[in-house]
């Protein structure tokens, strides 16, 4: 396939970043060769999106009110939207539970289904489009052709599959392999805000630095900095939009698998995280937000404690 056309559907803060990349860095042209469907009707995004030959779904899934698991319908609704207009090659970006794209590409199996995860953080989204340390393209059976050519169309990263840079080695990672890979991640981030937490509380007991403690343990180059500042963002504990959601899903994942292990583990990381909350009188959904909206908030709760003599 030379030359494709691009489709995304959901222009979130994800889908804006792809958006951002096809035009400036691939010269796409939207109505051309780039098509954007959203639909919220003040972003104006309306194209014909069955003209594309590949098309990226960048939508949410929520948590389930129910049960806590991975809500797909809205990543369901944009493949339908596919409906009519021939083979597609279909890239998932959003968060789905392992064994979501095997199940669409048996439902769906007109298209090529791939799940490519993404790793952008808020505050860094553009530098880590660009610059990712890691570009995945997850296949089915149906879509490993595919694979090869879509990881051709995106930014190169250090690691890479289902293949690599300067190096004749295939890893071939799986989508249902790949959807694993993403709450991996931030099932990880989540213990270790945990972790960094518990340290925090046994050095102030103790009456020593855990800022000491920090950065000395950091300076292994096998743990590094990362989620070790246990005053970030204003609170202790982990929030934002995707722990608390990603976190759900896992525990719902593992659940619904009999995994009774890692459903207790991390079930009592969610325990530990709503104790740690509520020491500060403040609730996982009262956090559960993206980094705008969760600023003010939580700006908004400061200054109504204060003006009524709260700490």
């Amino acid at each position: 396939m030379e030359n494709p056309k691009i489709g995304i559907i959901g222009l979130g803060w994800i889908g804006m970043q792809f958006k951002r990349y096809f035009e400036e860095v691939q010269k796409h042209t939207r109505g051309a060769d780039l098509f954007l469907y959203d639909t919220d009707i003040k972003k104006d995004f309306f194209d014909d999106i069955g003209k594309a030959d590949v098309v990226f779904l960048c939508l949410p899934t929520p948590r389930n009110s129910k049960d806590g698991s991975c809500d797909t319908s809205i990543v369901e609704d944009g493949i339908r939207r596919l409906e009519g207009s021939g083979e597609k090659v279909v890239v998932i970006k959003s968060t789905v539970s392992p064994g979501t794209t095997e199940g669409f590409q048996n439902k769906y199996p007109q298209h090529k289904f791939l799940f490519s995860p993404e790793f952008l953080t808020e505050s860094r989204a553009w530098e880590d489009m660009l610059r990712p340390d890691r570009q995945i393209v997850g296949f089915t059976k149906k879509s490993l052709d595919a694979a090869h050519f879509i990881l051709s169309l995106l930014p190169k990263a250090p690691f890479m599959s289902p293949w690599g840079i300067n190096t004749y080695k295939q890893t071939r990672i799986t989508a249902t392999e790949a959807e694993f890979i993403k709450y991996a991640a931030n099932v990880y981030f989540v213990r270790k805000v945990n972790w960094a937490n518990a340290l925090a509380a046994a050095a102030e007991k103790l009456g020593v630095s855990y800022e000491h403690i920090r950065q000395g343990m950091s300076a292994d180059h096998r743990i590094g900095d990362s989620h070790l500042d246990v005053t970030h963002g204003g609170y202790r504990g982990w929030g934002g939009y995707c722990f608390p959601k990603d976190l759900d899903a896992f525990i719902s994942f593992a659940r619904s698998n009999k995994l009774d292990m890692t459903t207790a583990l991390l079930s009592a990381d969610k325990s530990f995280n709503e104790e740690l909350l509520r020491s500060q009188e403040l609730t996982l959904e009262q956090v559960s937000a993206h980094i705008n909206i969760l600023e003010d908030r939580l700006k908004g709760l400061r200054e109504q404690r204060e003006k009524f003599g709260l700490k």
